[in-house]
């Protein structure tokens, strides 16, 4: 498990053959291209999961301020929001929810549970796996503006997909299985039930 984002973008510059860096404010090119990439490459790993270690729980009251013609209410998201995964409230879940300008907006009175993925700054936080999935991403993004080959640039692309697939299996194991959907009208109606 990684210390520090210094260490993951040690791991994908050792990948891609180059020397290590001691900071992100280095006068380097490969710090550079780090400190610009990290936190896009970052949030776009967490988001893409359902991480366990990024997965937060927070209730949410309405806000004051109406939503446009589609919904009835809005409620404000945390700013480390950057996946909603499911929204209840009163203990049941909420069908019609959308996510529009960092507010959930539906039609519910509130308040709102939200079950979210959250940014996590932290590299110490992170799943083991989590971390090789941020290195296997970050050295396909680094890879081209390093390396100018495109034939390595894909191969790490490839490598991260590998990554993200494995992480993803083993992250979902570890909890209890999500219930299959209800049969919907249709299918209902055509096994006669």
């Amino acid at each position: 498990m990684a210390t520090s984002v210094i260490e993951l973008c040690n791991n994908a510059l050792t990948d891609l053959g180059e020397e290590a860096i001691a900071s992100l404010a280095d006068n380097t090119k490969a710090a550079r291209l780090c400190n610009q990439r990290w936190p896009a490459v970052r949030d776009a790993v967490l988001r893409a999961h359902p991480w366990n270690c990024a997965c937060a729980q927070v209730e949410l009251a309405a806000s004051a301020a109406q939503p446009g013609w589609q919904y009835q209410a809005s409620f404000p998201l945390p700013a480390d929001c950057l996946r909603v995964l499911s929204v209840c409230s009163s203990g049941s879940a909420v069908r019609a929810w959308e996510v529009q300008a960092g507010a959930v907006l539906c039609d519910c009175a509130g308040p709102l549970q939200v079950l979210y993925v959250r940014r996590i700054d932290d590299p110490r936080l992170f799943d083991p796996l989590l971390c090789e999935t941020l290195t296997a991403r970050l050295s396909a993004t680094l890879a081209y503006p390093i390396t100018a080959s495109t034939a390595l640039a894909q191969s790490f692309w490839a490598t991260y997909a590998d990554k993200l697939r494995e992480a993803r299996g083993v992250d979902a194991r570890e909890a209890s299985p999500v219930a299959a959907p209800a049969p919907t009208s249709w299918l209902s109606a055509k096994l006669g039930k």
